[in-house]
């Protein structure tokens, strides 16, 4: 089997823009966001600051190891902000290992069977 020129993926804005598959994968980004209205331009108040963004870029590959799709994530930068100032509590809603495990050594106990699905930007869905 021959396995895909592994392509470099840019590092910041400046290096992908101008690059048509780059610049399509923001798009895209930028218009699912733009559907489930997931953000809205307001007036900041005057005793807040900006949360600055950046964006971070993927080449996804296949089962077989070769370029299935180039995603782009706009993230925000959440390591610019002060505990105490910024914000006061932190959540990390992601599953942990050992939860998956044990899910699956009840599939297989009892027969269940799995699958394994992903859904673009279904974090954003969620009330904060």
């Amino acid at each position: 089997m021959v396995r895909a020129i592994q392509e470099v993926e840019p590092t910041c804005f400046e290096q992908a823009v101008g690059n048509l598959k780059w610049d399509n994968a923001m798009d895209e980004e930028m218009a699912t966001l733009d559907a489930n209205a997931t953000w809205e331009l307001v007036v900041l108040p005057k005793d807040k600051k900006t949360i600055g963004c950046k964006w971070v870029y993927k080449v996804k590959h296949n089962i077989n190891g070769f370029m299935n799709r180039y995603k782009t994530r706009l993230v925000a930068k959440g390591y610019a902000q002060t505990y105490g100032i910024d914000y006061e509590e932190t959540y990390s809603p992601l599953t942990k290992m050992v939860i998956v495990r044990t899910i699956i050594v009840m599939a297989t106990t009892k027969r269940w069977s799995l699958h394994q699905m992903d859904v673009k930007n279904v974090f954003l869905h969620g009330d904060l």
